[in-house]
């Protein structure tokens, strides 16, 4: 296992969690294709680009809830939620999943969201966490960019 420089011990478990994912998913050919490898880092997310600057998936460990998700954020336009939010039933349909569908009216960002419970101390579950991760980031990115 990596170790990161003099880091808290959350830090040290999301930064071993991310390295762990990078060296497991990137040997996937259908995700490595879909997606850039990312440096790990000691964040409670890794962005996962999906070909423009206005959005992209985040990939998050939410540790004080025992979950993992993985959303669709979408920066500063509003625009892009209504575009996918118009055809909500099809993409949910494609992908097999409902989503939490965040406009956050107040805010800049927008968030499209799937969360599912995980341990993420449990190292031997941590190939199922990543195999939902990359199944559900592949859908979302081949259901959305339909409507983009």
């Amino acid at each position: 296992i990596k170790k990161q420089a003099s880091t808290s011990p959350n830090l040290q478990a999301r930064f071993e969690y991310w390295s762990a994912f990078n060296e497991y998913a990137f040997k996937n050919a259908t995700f490595a294709k879909a997606f850039n490898k990312r440096k790990p880092g000691t964040d409670h997310w890794m962005t996962l680009s999906v070909g423009s600057s206005a959005y992209h998936i985040d990939v998050l460990q939410l540790r004080k809830r025992n979950a993992i998700s993985v959303e669709w954020y979408i920066s500063e336009d509003k625009t892009i939620f209504h575009s996918l939010i118009a055809h909500k039933d099809a993409i949910e349909e494609s992908m097999g999943i409902t989503l939490d569908w965040r406009e956050l009216p107040d805010k800049k960002a927008s968030r499209i969201v799937i969360e599912k419970p995980a341990d993420l101390n449990n190292q031997a579950d941590w190939n199922n966490q990543f195999d939902w991760i990359m199944d559900t980031a592949i859908k979302m990115k081949k259901a959305f960019k339909k409507y983009l």
